[in-house]
């Protein structure tokens, strides 16, 4: 839709944030703590909150002067950014998009602030992953988001308690390469994550030594020291050029959003490589020498003998024996010393002579209630000997340790990145792009194969691609939101890049955005001619057993909404013709504007941007999921049995959403709530929206 007329009414005004609900639940359980001044700004009372928490200590709330914490001048004002209502909405771009109606992704257009900010209406507690690659803070880097400073904020810093000085000073730090400017960006973007990660929730943040410290301290304050999990050392090369130490590493920070949760659903291993090709080997095997577990051994060491030195299979040699359980490694039972003063001395019958077995001079590793249990087992956990004479061994089972815990410390060409993406898009259009396996192990390891990913530094589109290559590889459906401000590109620094996009793609615009959605989509197309190659090599039947792959996306662009504008205008400043104007244009109906609206009030619901909007009545009446949206009067009786009929489908309407700008009938607007009670729907379930 390329119309530009101005959007109707802001559809957000009445949809609570996520903060008025933390602030409502506050107001609930300590009444006497929240208090309104005389302007309306609330105030927690941090003495009546500590007394209502702790009645017997007198004293009230304690203040630390000398407290342990990060700070910087422009932090209250950092923080606050991150809560103001969203000043912007969503302008779907179909043109742009692939798949529009049938896939689960998306690609946001504009500031990742005010898209984050837009998210949590929909996506609060919902994603699993997110992966960002910020901007290092280096000489080369440049804040695009924010270097301006106006009026406005002017007037909020002294709101917030802020000196001249400090103002001045602020204004200054907006786009600048110092740490406090790092800071103030980065703050605001990630507590907004925070809101959108589940409770097992990951975020894993790709940083260098510029800011990586900064960065540590600032994310042990937004997700909690305790939600460490690692910081991540990637080297990206062999050599480097300096005169003292040279740099070939940079980090990944990871915190989960609450490590009990994470522990308790997640994976955080990743398959040994080789392993599965060895299990694969030894069921071939198995089926060859029917069971015959003496033959199965001799092919295996055989076969492991015939394995190049290099081959990664060959790190699991020692995995020859087998039972009726699988492969397995005759570990060492008796163990290295672990520390204890004395081990277990107790007697192990051998199962053919009966006679206890040679003991270890160190004594076992387990105690003999764990060797009772082992031995219970069918087949026994416990590998012996011939006879007694030999120390017994535990079992270990290549099948049950196939995985291995994702190491803080890894190597992986930088270069290889760079080379992938220009066989997608050419040469010099983006420099040092992020490596999608590294990505996928990275997904792979915290995911399960239906969640969420967010990269809200979406860059190159590295992270969408790494997305749908996994899912390829494993069948999963996974989603991903990926957000790149269109950053403009020099078309004398970024020759190649700028050609790339004017002169390639045609668009008339050259930003960084642009070459974003074109890596996805020539990303997935190359995935999906894989998979028809593949399809046609091992027969048509495969194109069934394969899940569909979804390689496309919805493009949103993030604009102004000119109406919330001329609300944010001082009234002082409003004329009569900026009322009558505003009046006019939220409550005409403009057909071009119809899709901006109800993607709009999708997020005003709480809906995911992909949900599918089904046409009921064109131009007045849609469906969203549950939701029955209205954008234009009808008869009520026409409606009501409209409405009937959908609640009598197989997932009935339970909330009735109108758009009240363009309905000028007051008595339409009344009879909705004798409509909505005939129907049963719940109190709540009537939203008059705009």
């Amino acid at each position: 839709m390329q119309n530009d007329a101005p959007m109707p009414a802001n559809t957000l005004l009445n949809t609570p944030s996520p903060a008025a609900h933390k602030l409502e639940a506050l107001r609930q359980l300590f009444p006497q703590a929240v208090e309104v001044d005389a302007d309306g700004r609330v105030r927690v009372n941090a003495a009546l909150l500590q007394l209502a928490l702790d009645p017997a200590n007198p004293a009230g709330i304690r203040v630390e002067e000398d407290g342990y914490e990060l700070r910087w001048v422009g932090k209250r004002e950092a923080y606050h950014s991150a809560f103001v209502p969203a000043q912007k909405i969503v302008k779907p771009l179909a043109g742009d998009s692939v798949h529009w109606a049938d896939t689960g992704n998306l690609l946001l257009k504009g500031d990742n602030l005010d898209a984050l900010r837009l998210l949590r209406q929909s996506y609060f507690g919902q994603v699993k992953l997110i992966y960002i690659d910020p901007p290092y803070n280096t000489q080369s880097d440049a804040f695009i988001y924010r270097d301006d400073f106006s009026a406005r904020q002017g007037e909020v810093l002294a709101q917030l308690g802020y000196g001249a000085d400090s103002v001045d000073y602020i204004k200054n730090i907006y786009g600048a390469r110092t740490h406090s400017g790092w800071l103030s960006f980065m703050y605001p973007r990630l507590l907004l994550a925070k809101d959108l990660l589940r409770d097992d929730g990951v975020i894993f943040i790709s940083i260098d030594d510029n800011e990586q410290a900064p960065l540590k301290l600032l994310c042990d304050e937004v997700f909690g020291e305790e939600n460490f999990v690692a910081n991540v050392v990637w080297q990206r090369s062999k050599k480097g050029d300096t005169k003292l130490i040279s740099t070939v590493h940079e980090y990944i920070l990871c915190y989960v959003n609450d490590k009990a949760a994470a522990l308790d659903n997640g994976q955080w291993r990743r398959p040994k490589e080789g392993a599965d090709a060895v299990l694969a080997q030894y069921e071939t095997l198995k089926a060859a020498h029917a069971n015959d577990h003496d033959a199965i051994r001799a092919a295996m060491m055989a076969w492991f003998r015939s394995l190049p030195a290099t081959d990664p299979r060959k790190a699991h040699k020692h995995y020859t024996w087998s039972d009726d359980r699988g492969l397995y490694f005759a570990d060492n039972f008796a163990g290295p010393d672990d520390g204890r003063a004395s081990r277990p001395r107790h007697d192990i019958p051998h199962p053919v002579t009966g006679l206890p077995c040679k003991k270890p001079s160190t004594g076992w590793r387990w105690d003999e209630e764990k060797t009772r249990w082992a031995l219970s087992q069918q087949p026994p956990r416990i590998h012996f000997g011939a006879d007694e004479t030999t120390i017994p061994t535990r079992k270990s089972y290549l099948a049950e340790i196939d995985s291995e815990p994702y190491s803080s410390v890894f190597y992986r060409d930088g270069r290889s990145a760079t080379l992938a993406l220009e066989a997608l898009i050419g040469k010099g259009c983006f420099p040092f792009p992020k490596n999608a396996d590294v990505l996928s192990e990275l997904i792979q390891l915290t995911t399960g194969r239906a969640d969420l990913v967010l990269d809200f530094f979406a860059g190159s589109g590295t992270t969408a691609e790494a997305v749908m290559r996994l899912n390829a590889e494993d069948g999963g459906n996974r989603q991903f939101i990926l957000v790149q401000i269109p950053q403009a590109i020099d078309p004398k620094k970024q020759k190649e890049a700028h050609a790339f996009v004017t002169e390639t793609l045609g668009k008339p615009e050259a930003t960084i955005f642009e070459i974003t959605a074109e890596r996805i989509r020539r990303a997935g197309a190359k995935l999906q001619a894989e998979r028809a190659a593949q399809v046609q090599a091992q027969g048509e039947l495969l194109a069934t057993e394969i899940p569909a792959l979804d390689t496309g996306f919805r493009v949103f662009e993030l604009v102004d909404d000119p109406d919330a504008l001329i609300l944010q205008k001082p009234l002082h400043e409003a004329t009569q013709d900026d009322l009558l104007a505003y009046q006019t244009r939220i409550a005409t109906p403009q057909p071009a504007q119809l899709d901006r609206v109800l993607h709009n009030l999708l997020l005003a619901e709480g809906l995911p941007l992909t949900t599918r909007l089904q046409t009921i009545v064109d131009e007045a009446l849609y469906l969203a999921a549950d939701v029955a949206i209205l954008v234009r009067s009808m008869p009520l009786t026409e409606l009501t049995d409209l409405l009937r009929g959908l609640r009598a489908a197989v997932q009935p309407v339970q909330h009735l959403t109108v758009y009240a700008p363009w309905i000028s009938d007051d008595n339409f607007l009344l009879g909705l709530k004798t409509l909505a009670e005939s129907l049963g729907l719940a109190d709540n379930a009537l939203h008059l929206r705009g």
